[in-house]
């Protein structure tokens, strides 16, 4: 797929560089061929290069060069167009050949907010496989020494140690799961995965972004390794997720962290000074809980440093956003937040109320009338979330909620819950689990008629759990990791 990106060199010729009376300023490469700008007496001149020469140019040298219309006469164009010509021609047509997909990906150079989906660089026929690529991109720890690839609530036979993140990353579990990934019913996973089953998290969800060499590098080296099926791959993690804590300030109907948690168990200062091996590779730390703001080591993290010196880093919180006030907001001026989730489950005052058992909807409202403003002014969080689980309280609320995100600008996030507390599961009910599939297929239709895609198949992935329920005649709780 042809794209254009700037070099700062190609062949014999280099931005800088001086050409007959004028400078290059740039190379362009891809499109339909190369293009050089010249900087010549305060004006650019623009000069093609076609790979081959269906009309001859001016330039005898190098027919298939041309220029772009100029209001400098020839007579300024000529003398360096002939040199571009004599420079060039040794190297035609090679030099016209559009830039492989990794090249694209370090043209990106050192912005973070440069960015390019791989489906834009690659064929579909090489996005097909495999269907997941978390093990090749994320490293998640969980409560209880579980690790893995993703939740642990959707594999099979959770992975269980500690240990530093590169010695989890090269672990033979994690090798397990990308050997199992590559077949087409993987071992690892249970069936009731909905990024499984939505083909949410495959090559055609991957976005590679500027940053620092080292950054760029290592995202080449993930893909490279997605390609070929490599169980031990050269690339260090793009995604590292961690849970701050287990405790919750909120009573949420379907979660125990908010009876159960205890800050007892957030992760020390030292576990965070032990990711310093990954920083440079990384591109994203997702933090979870509990409520992951509720611990101070965590806030007192998100406050300090690493951020500056690490500028692709980006974080993604999933949070309730009682902690994030105003004051706090700006307290983290220095993170990038790439994705902030916030858990609401609910479209009215009333129903959040007697779902999350927290702040005031009110409340909430005015800190995330806080969160987009930072979002207007900075362009950060690059997305904002709202969440759902979707419950026997909240299910009637699923379309209201759903024109609730999209009049916000939000995008929307739908997941089955896990266990049966507070006898809250709709999976308990054949008849919830109907009305929601149907709601759901319309809300999808409706994300895909905006052109959100993604979303709509995490939608989707939701919706083919409870397909296959229905279908199996299968009506109790998802099971809890470990059960």
């Amino acid at each position: 797929m042809a794209r254009t990106i700037h070099v700062k060199q190609l062949g014999p010729l280099a931005v800088g560089q001086s050409l007959g009376a004028g400078r290059i300023a740039a190379l362009i490469r891809g499109g339909d061929g190369l293009l050089v700008e010249v900087a010549v007496d305060g004006a650019v001149l623009a000069f093609s290069l076609a790979a081959t020469a269906l009309q001859p140019g001016p330039f005898p040298g190098l027919p298939a060069l041309s220029y772009r219309r100029t209001a400098q006469p020839f007579a300024t164009v000529a003398p360096i167009g002939h040199a571009l010509a004599a420079a060039l021609a040794p190297h035609w047509p090679a030099v016209t050949a559009a830039p492989d997909w990794t090249e694209v990906v370090d043209a990106l150079g050192d912005d973070p907010r440069a960015a390019v989906a791989l489906a834009d660089l690659l064929p579909a026929e090489r996005l097909t496989a495999p269907r997941c690529v978390a093990p090749w991109t994320r490293l998640e720890y969980g409560f209880r020494d579980r690790y893995g690839p993703c939740c642990a609530d959707f594999q099979t036979a959770p992975a269980l140690g500690h240990g530093p993140p590169l010695a989890l990353w090269a672990s033979p579990a994690l090798r397990g799961f990308r050997r199992a990934l590559t077949t087409p019913t993987p071992s690892t996973c249970r069936p009731s995965c909905p990024r499984w089953l939505g083909r949410s998290d495959d090559l055609r969800a991957l976005i590679l972004r500027g940053g620092p060499a080292a950054f760029r590098a290592n995202q080449v080296a993930a893909v490279r390794a997605i390609l070929a099926g490599d169980e031990q791959p050269t690339s260090t993690p793009l995604e590292l997720v961690v849970p701050a804590t287990s405790y919750c300030n909120y009573d949420c109907l379907m979660c125990s962290h908010g009876a159960e948690g205890s800050l007892t168990d957030e992760l020390p200062p030292a576990f965070y000074q032990a990711l310093a091996p990954l920083w440079p590779g990384l591109g994203r730390l997702e933090v979870l809980g509990g409520e992951p703001l509720a611990s101070p080591v965590f806030r007192e993290f998100l406050a300090g440093p690493v951020w500056r010196a690490h500028p692709q880093l980006e974080v993604a919180l999933t949070t309730n956003g009682s902690y994030l006030t105003p004051d706090a907001l700006d307290r983290y001026r220095d993170v990038a937040f790439a994705h902030v989730t916030i858990s609401l489950n609910a479209a009215t005052a009333a129903t959040y109320a007697a779902v999350n058992r927290g702040l005031p909807w009110a409340r909430i409202r005015g800190h995330l009338d806080a969160l987009w403003a930072r979002r207007a002014e900075r362009g950060d969080p690059a997305a904002i979330t709202y969440s759902f689980v979707i419950l026997r309280a909240n299910r009637h609320e699923l379309e209201a909620f759903t024109a609730l995100a999209l009049a916000d600008g939000a995008a929307v996030r739908f997941m089955l819950p896990v266990g049966d507390r507070n006898r809250a599961s709709i999976l308990t009910d054949r008849a919830a689990m109907a009305d929601t599939s149907a709601a759901l297929g319309a809300i999808a239709a409706e994300l895909r008629r905006r052109g959100r895609d993604h979303e709509a198949r995490r939608v989707d992935g939701e919706r083919a759990v409870l397909t296959d329920r229905l279908t199996r005649g299968v009506v109790r709780a998802l099971p809890i990791a470990g059960e």
